[in-house]
């Protein structure tokens, strides 16, 4: 069978992150931005991934294209319910002219373990650097701006929180599991990064889940 993951990326992620962790599911990864250019009909079966800010697009497509099996790390219908839009805008001035610290304070926020946030830093943060000052600006801008209104869906992905998540709490995330009340729900102790800070234990949940 012809699978393929669409992936909605977290703010300040790189492709090669995603591509590390989704690699031996054994289906071909498209990212978001890509989707206009591939057909999915030429796939018989479609997975949606999303993290952090993406979850918010990817509620959206999976809603849209009644996609039956999906996967929502630290999700979010609304970010500025447990961040207010005051410190998002700070972060816009900083990273306009302090790009590489703001980038790095941020992601060590991302992580409850130094270790592995300095692991993380070691592999992908010269990737990181390389985004563009538009589009991380673009994303901040819609961390603050962009909202899903409750509602109830019958789809049933894969919700995965972290205990000790600082970017999106699971006080935020509760309304997405009100939002999806078939939805399969772990709780890991880890932050915000939990694909890469607890990565096997999320990765064996996710392959149960697809199974399932």
């Amino acid at each position: 069978m012809k699978k393929a993951i669409v992936v909605f990326k977290g703010w300040g992620s790189t492709d090669s992150f995603y591509r590390d962790f989704l690699d031996k599911l054994d289906a071909e990864i498209i990212f978001s931005e890509d989707l206009y250019k591939r057909d999915l009909d030429d796939f018989q079966e479609i997975i949606a991934f999303g993290w952090s800010m993406g979850t918010l697009d990817c509620i959206r497509f999976i809603r849209d294209n009644k996609i039956e099996k999906s996967i929502l790390i630290a999700p979010t219908l609304d970010f500025t319910k447990t961040t207010r839009a005051l410190i998002i805008k700070k972060m816009i001035k900083r990273l306009k002219v302090e790009k590489a610290g703001c980038l790095r304070d941020f992601i060590e926020l991302n992580f409850s373990s130094s270790s592995k946030f300095e692991a993380y830093l070691e592999e992908y943060f010269e990737d990181i650097l390389k985004i563009s000052d538009e589009d991380l600006i673009k994303g901040l801008n819609k961390l603050i701006e962009d909202k899903i209104p409750r509602e109830n869906s019958y789809l049933n992905p894969i919700i995965i929180l972290g205990s000790k998540d600082k970017v999106i709490p699971e006080e935020n995330s509760k309304d997405v599991t009100e939002y999806f009340p078939n939805a399969v729900v772990y709780h890991v102790n880890g932050g915000h990064n939990l694909i890469y800070e607890e990565k096997e234990k999320v990765f064996l949940y996710i392959k149960r889940y697809l199974k399932s």
